[in-house]
């Protein structure tokens, strides 16, 4: 009986040794992975980088070349639209008369925002491509009369040209209003940007490294 008791005490106090010795492995290894993950999404940008360098060994050059092929055949993006609506009211006026009719309008505005890709440049580096964006500017514009025109013409002289004019005149504005607007200008310049990495991506089926730059802004070294 005492040798049974002797052999479970044995036991148990080899068990214990291992699990002294077996934990602080695990919790090692624990903290390892950890570490590794953190340090792989800190280094993953280097990596990528490395890999694009080193394996995969991609020509900026000629990279540069077959997209700017790509960008001549697609012309323009236009990166962002915008509508509006509104009431138009102004008068038509006369030589000498003054007014001698008030119209009101119903209409609706639209704008579509982009870039030209025939102004984009592209300029290859060992390790990535730079690429000169120019301002976004207007691609199209429409506007377009809504609803039923109110004329009160006091003296029948209104004519289609004075009234066209007029209208002419308030699509100029809403034009200027988003052209006078940075905001809208940058939004329109970053959306661009996007696009062209998607795009680029499309072309080429490679993951590139690019740094985008208001055209006639240099890169940074």
């Amino acid at each position: 009986m005492k040798d049974y008791n002797d052999r479970q005490d044995r036991q148990r106090t080899g068990a214990g040794r291992r699990a002294l010795t077996w934990l602080p492995r695990k919790i090692g290894l624990v903290i390892m992975l950890a570490l590794a993950l953190v340090l792989a999404g800190y280094f993953s940008p280097y990596i990528t980088g490395w890999l694009n360098q080193v394996i995969f060994r991609i020509d900026y050059q000629k990279t540069a070349t077959q997209l700017t092929h790509e960008m001549e055949k697609v012309g323009e993006l236009i990166a962002v639209r915008h509508s509006d609506t509104g009431i138009l009211e102004g008068d038509i006026k006369a030589k000498l008369i003054g007014s001698v009719s008030h119209i009101t309008v119903p209409y609706a505005y639209e704008i579509g925002l982009g870039v030209k890709l025939e102004n984009v440049a592209l300029t290859p580096k060992e390790t990535g491509l730079v690429v000169a964006v120019p301002d976004a500017e207007v691609l199209y514009d429409r506007f377009e009369v809504t609803g039923k025109t109110e004329n009160k013409d006091f003296w029948g002289l209104a004519t289609q040209d004075r009234y066209q004019a007029m209208l002419n005149e308030q699509q100029a504005a809403c034009r200027q209003a988003y052209l006078d607007d940075p905001a809208y200008m940058e939004e329109a310049w970053e959306a661009a940007c996007e696009q062209m990495k998607t795009l680029f991506l499309q072309w080429t089926g490679e993951s590139l490294r690019l740094e985008f730059v208001h055209a006639g802004t240099a890169p940074a070294a």
